[in-house]
Protein backbone atom coordinates (compact mmCIF):
# COMPACT_ATOMS: atom_id res chain seq x y z
CA UNK A 1 0.00 0.00 0.00
CA UNK A 2 3.10 2.30 0.68
CA UNK A 3 4.45 1.70 -2.37
CA UNK A 4 0.77 2.65 -4.37
CA UNK A 5 0.97 5.99 -2.71
CA UNK A 6 4.37 6.83 -3.29
CA UNK A 7 3.91 5.55 -6.79
CA UNK A 8 0.94 8.02 -7.39
CA UNK A 9 2.91 10.54 -5.47
CA UNK A 10 5.25 10.23 -7.56
CA UNK A 11 3.40 10.32 -11.08
CA UNK A 12 0.69 13.36 -9.70
CA UNK A 13 4.11 15.73 -9.13
CA UNK A 14 5.73 14.17 -12.42
CA UNK A 15 2.28 15.91 -14.33
CA UNK A 16 2.11 18.89 -11.98
CA UNK A 17 5.77 19.98 -13.21
CA UNK A 18 5.31 19.14 -16.72
CA UNK A 19 2.17 21.18 -16.84
CA UNK A 20 4.17 23.86 -15.34
CA UNK A 21 6.96 23.82 -17.89
CA UNK A 22 4.57 23.93 -20.99
CA UNK A 23 3.88 27.61 -21.29
CA UNK A 24 7.01 28.30 -20.68
CA UNK A 25 8.09 26.38 -23.85
CA UNK A 26 4.93 27.43 -25.38
CA UNK A 27 6.14 31.27 -25.27
CA UNK A 28 9.76 30.25 -27.29
CA UNK A 29 10.00 30.25 -31.00
CA UNK A 30 8.28 28.10 -32.86
CA UNK A 31 9.38 24.95 -35.04
CA UNK A 32 7.28 23.37 -37.94
CA UNK A 33 7.75 21.31 -40.01
CA UNK A 34 8.40 23.06 -43.08
CA UNK A 35 8.00 20.04 -45.79
CA UNK A 36 4.86 19.27 -44.02
CA UNK A 37 3.55 22.68 -44.42
CA UNK A 38 4.89 22.75 -48.11
CA UNK A 39 3.54 19.37 -48.90
CA UNK A 40 -0.01 20.25 -50.29
CA UNK A 41 1.85 22.32 -53.15
CA UNK A 42 3.91 19.40 -54.27
CA UNK A 43 0.70 17.32 -54.30
CA UNK A 44 -0.80 19.63 -56.27
CA UNK A 45 1.90 19.87 -58.86
CA UNK A 46 0.41 16.76 -60.39
CA UNK A 47 -0.99 18.55 -63.72
CA UNK A 48 2.03 20.74 -64.18
CA UNK A 49 4.70 20.41 -65.86
CA UNK A 50 7.05 18.40 -62.95
CA UNK A 51 9.04 21.52 -62.09
CA UNK A 52 8.52 21.45 -58.65
CA UNK A 53 8.65 25.03 -58.45
CA UNK A 54 5.50 25.63 -56.81
CA UNK A 55 7.16 23.42 -53.78
CA UNK A 56 10.50 25.04 -53.99
CA UNK A 57 8.72 28.33 -53.80
CA UNK A 58 6.76 27.46 -51.01
CA UNK A 59 9.66 25.88 -49.03
CA UNK A 60 11.70 29.48 -49.56
CA UNK A 61 8.85 31.56 -48.55
CA UNK A 62 8.37 29.31 -45.26
CA UNK A 63 12.56 29.97 -44.85
CA UNK A 64 12.50 33.38 -45.57
CA UNK A 65 9.51 34.12 -42.77
CA UNK A 66 11.54 31.77 -40.08
CA UNK A 67 14.50 33.97 -40.66
CA UNK A 68 12.19 37.07 -40.35
CA UNK A 69 10.32 35.98 -37.16
CA UNK A 70 13.57 34.39 -35.42
CA UNK A 71 14.60 38.47 -36.01
CA UNK A 72 11.97 39.63 -34.56
CA UNK A 73 10.89 37.33 -32.50
CA UNK A 74 11.70 39.28 -29.42
CA UNK A 75 9.43 42.48 -30.28
CA UNK A 76 6.22 40.74 -30.28
CA UNK A 77 3.85 40.51 -27.38
CA UNK A 78 4.14 37.11 -25.43
CA UNK A 79 0.32 37.43 -25.32
CA UNK A 80 0.29 37.87 -29.25
CA UNK A 81 2.87 35.16 -29.87
CA UNK A 82 0.85 32.87 -28.30
CA UNK A 83 -2.29 33.84 -29.77
CA UNK A 84 -0.78 33.30 -33.60
CA UNK A 85 0.80 30.56 -32.57
CA UNK A 86 -2.80 29.13 -31.45
CA UNK A 87 -4.47 30.29 -34.10
CA UNK A 88 -1.40 28.93 -36.79
CA UNK A 89 -1.75 25.69 -35.90
CA UNK A 90 -5.82 24.79 -36.12
CA UNK A 91 -5.26 23.21 -39.62
CA UNK A 92 -3.05 20.86 -38.68
CA UNK A 93 -0.18 21.96 -40.93
CA UNK A 94 1.19 25.07 -39.20
CA UNK A 95 3.22 27.41 -41.30
CA UNK A 96 6.02 30.47 -40.61
CA UNK A 97 4.24 32.64 -42.83
CA UNK A 98 1.18 32.38 -41.61
CA UNK A 99 2.23 33.06 -37.80
CA UNK A 100 4.18 35.94 -39.27
CA UNK A 101 0.75 37.41 -41.22
CA UNK A 102 -0.73 37.17 -37.93
CA UNK A 103 1.79 39.05 -35.82
CA UNK A 104 2.03 41.36 -38.82
CA UNK A 105 -2.01 42.36 -39.16
CA UNK A 106 -1.90 42.41 -35.23
CA UNK A 107 1.38 45.28 -35.32
CA UNK A 108 -0.11 46.87 -37.78
CA UNK A 109 -3.79 47.51 -36.83
CA UNK A 110 -4.55 51.08 -35.20
CA UNK A 111 -5.08 51.16 -31.88
CA UNK A 112 -9.09 51.20 -31.05
CA UNK A 113 -10.13 54.60 -30.06
CA UNK A 114 -13.92 55.04 -29.02
CA UNK A 115 -15.49 58.02 -30.66
CA UNK A 116 -16.79 60.94 -27.85
CA UNK A 117 -20.09 60.59 -27.02
CA UNK A 118 -22.49 63.43 -26.85
CA UNK A 119 -25.36 63.38 -24.04
CA UNK A 120 -28.65 62.37 -25.54
CA UNK A 121 -30.86 65.04 -27.37
CA UNK A 122 -27.55 67.46 -27.12
CA UNK A 123 -26.75 69.60 -30.33
CA UNK A 124 -23.73 68.21 -32.34
CA UNK A 125 -20.71 70.81 -32.29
Amino acid sequence: MKWAALSLAVAVGGLLCGSAATPVRAAGFPRFDIAGSCSPERGAEVGTDGSGASYRGCLADERAARRTLRRDWARFAPRLRRACRAETVIGGSPSYVEMLTCLNLDRETLPFRPLPMRPPGSAPR
